[in-house]
């Protein structure tokens, strides 16, 4: 597998990263040798399109600096986490042109001590909400902002990612087959199914629907929620498993805070050092 991301959300993050309280880091401990990618969840924005790094969403800490400097130090690349996550407000967002541009605008702003971009906006096109018509609309809100943003990071030579939910799942207002082309990685966040662990035979089915939708395999990436009792050491080995059994581009650990030394363990088992 070619990446391997960790998202850096909240508190708790840099000892379970670097493996040394803040500011301190040490080479001998942490899951850093293990990552391609660190997604930074530092962003959101109000429903006028401002950006913000501070709301329920997202959350930037004194000293985010430092974190894009040690990563970099170690080449780990480190991506700016635009994040929101209520789908009927974030609809509504989206089918406005104005205030979309602004969130692009912002984006821009922000993201040149960055890698690259991660995109976080869950809850479209809920099935309790939209039948197929109405979710057609919510898909192609989406694809347009996605579009209009692709363009602008192209011009500033920055990558971009965005996480989905699972095509198996309850939100389906998200074209697989178009953010495939539109991005450099799709993370699909194959949990929240129900049963704990996460049952295997979803987990599977959402890779194997997203590259039967036309998402290139090099490009998909298999979100984990790495807690208990979404998963445990053994059920978090089980997933890995099936990301290298379908050769797929790679694994999305959510997030930093939640690997405790069991956890990383089963990861250094299996997984190479970047």
């Amino acid at each position: 597998m070619q990446e391997c991301l960790g998202f850096y959300a909240w508190q708790g993050n840099w000892e379970r990263l670097f493996g040394a309280s803040f500011p301190q880091t040490t080479d001998q401990a942490g899951v850093a040798p293990l990552l391609s990618r660190v997604p930074v969840v530092w962003f959101s924005f109000d429903e006028e399109g401002n950006l913000t790094t501070q709301n329920p969403y997202a959350h930037r800490p004194k000293g985010w600096e430092k974190v894009i400097d040690e990563c970099r130090r170690r080449g780990i690349a480190v991506d700016m986490t635009v994040a929101y996550l209520d789908g009927p407000k974030l609809e509504a967002i989206l089918a406005d042109d104005k205030i979309t541009d602004r969130i692009v605008a912002g984006i821009q702003r922000e993201v040149t001590p960055f890698d690259g971009v991660n995109i976080d906006l869950e809850g479209l096109g809920s099935k309790s909400i939209h039948g197929e018509e109405s979710r057609v609309r919510v898909r192609r809100d989406f694809n347009r902002f996605l579009g209009r943003l692709r363009a602008k990071l192209e011009k500033q030579n920055k990558k971009l990612y965005v996480c989905l939910h699972p095509l198996n799942g309850w939100f389906l207002g998200y074209d697989y087959r178009k953010i495939g082309r539109l991005t450099d990685g799709l993370v699909v966040m194959a949990y929240h199914y129900g049963p704990t662990p996460e049952p295997s035979a979803s987990v599977e089915q959402s890779v194997t629907l997203a590259l039967a939708s036309g998402v290139p395999r090099d490009k998909l990436i298999l979100g984990i929620l790495a807690l208990k009792p979404y998963e445990t050491p053994n059920t978090l080995g089980d997933k890995v498993g099936i990301a290298q059994k379908h050769r797929i581009g790679g694994i999305a650990l959510w997030k930093i805070s939640f690997l405790k030394e069991e956890s990383l363990a089963v990861l250094r088992r299996l997984l190479t050092p970047k």
